[in-house]
């Protein structure tokens, strides 16, 4: 990369992740003023937030709705993934433009709709609405995902069961399941955490339902507190450690994946792990 690529790369990178970093120091500063310099530093922030109430029910609703997000998404990207990478698919781009739809969509114009539509079939603003509402979005993420891992499998794999008297199911769950459970989970993760992120569709959906950002967003607008910091961080480091926990994952079953076609080559049982 020549050294105009590197300086844009590294404003592009100061520029998304500095108000992080800011988020994080003053997050540890000693005083109620968000301002340099420094008063020095403190932990009584994360202290106030660990006897908070609040900041527990929201992130508890959260956490809940976040994970039927995630499992819709990855079932429904999953069921899209393989109709996409089917040579008996007609009309591939415009199912591929239904599914992508809603990423390109605008969330608040998606949110008024699916508002609006909700209302009508009498389904109430609450926590179903909005893990349907984010469910939605989702999808098209983890249908780029697993779309992207099916399409480098080796067909003849599922040829070959089917020759030898496997049913589709067999052939499903023997046959690919083993080979995209990573895909699999990094699905599920992203899902997980997309829904943790959603701000917009929250507004216009979770009715009586208070998720942690929606919490978040209303105690901003009233006062900037260094225990909010403290909040955010914390939420960072959950989805950080949501992240590097489905990439060992997703790593260990490559791993595994490699050892098998040397252990049946060698005669040798695959070493547990």
């Amino acid at each position: 990369m020549s050294r105009t690529g590197w300086t844009v790369l590294g404003l592009a990178t100061v520029f998304l992740y500095l108000p992080i970093v800011v988020l994080a120091i003053f997050s540890f500063n000693d005083s109620d003023l968000m301002a340099f310099p420094l008063s020095g530093f403190t932990l009584k922030w994360y202290g106030e937030l660990a006897a908070n109430d609040a900041f527990h029910a929201g992130f508890l609703t959260s956490f809940l709705v976040a994970q039927p997000v995630g499992l819709i998404g990855m079932t429904v990207g999953l069921a899209a993934a393989l109709a996409l990478t089917s040579s008996n698919l007609k009309w591939r781009f415009a199912f591929l433009a239904l599914v992508l739809l809603p990423f390109v969509v605008p969330k608040s114009v998606l949110s008024i709709a699916q508002a609006m539509i909700m209302s009508r079939i009498g389904l109430e603003r609450g926590a179903t609405a909005l893990i349907l509402a984010q469910s939605l979005v989702v999808v098209p993420f983890t249908t780029a995902m697993l779309s992207a891992v099916l399409i480098r499998l080796d067909p003849r794999l599922d040829e070959a069961a089917r020759d030898l008297g496997a049913t589709p199911l067999q052939s499903f769950r023997l046959v690919l399941l083993p080979q995209i459970k990573s895909a699999l989970a990094g699905a599920f993760s992203v899902g997980v955490i997309l829904s943790l992120a959603d701000l917009t569709i929250a507004m216009f959906l979770a009715g009586r339902t208070q998720p942690l950002s929606l919490m978040v967003a209303s105690e901003f607008r009233r006062e900037l507190r260094p225990d909010l910091n403290a909040m955010q961080v914390t939420v960072l480091a959950l989805t950080a450690v949501i992240v590097v926990l489905s990439e060992l994952y997703r790593r260990r079953g490559r791993r595994r994946a490699a050892r098998r076609p040397s252990a049946a080559l060698t005669g040798q049982p695959e070493a547990s792990s």
